[in-house]
């Protein structure tokens, strides 16, 4: 299976074009810290998870805040962030 960036790219301008549309163009994200599974087993339908690590969508929000102005972080990781903060939006956006 293959996605492409440009994909990627329209399907969050779709998702944030929705949330502005509807008056959410700020979201107040009531948790702070989230369960993670690390990389290898999150996908591993065959086995359980043997740890998970805690997460802190504050601190992911910083990292790619540093990103964006350029200061510092790193790229490699900024999706798992981004993704960390998109699932807490959209959780808390499905009624």
């Amino acid at each position: 299976m293959k996605v492409s960036t440009s994909e990627l790219r329209a399907f969050l301008d779709v998702i944030l074009r929705n949330l502005e549309e509807r008056g959410k163009g700020e979201i107040e994200l009531d948790q702070d810290f989230y369960w993670h599974v690390p990389k290898g087993a999150w996908n591993d339908p065959y086995s359980e998870p043997k740890e998970m690590t805690l997460g802190q969508l504050s601190d992911d929000i910083a990292e790619l805040r540093k990103i964006a102005t350029g200061a510092a972080g790193s790229l490699g990781y900024a999706a798992v962030w981004l993704a960390a903060i998109l699932r807490a939006v959209g959780e808390k956006e499905v009624p």
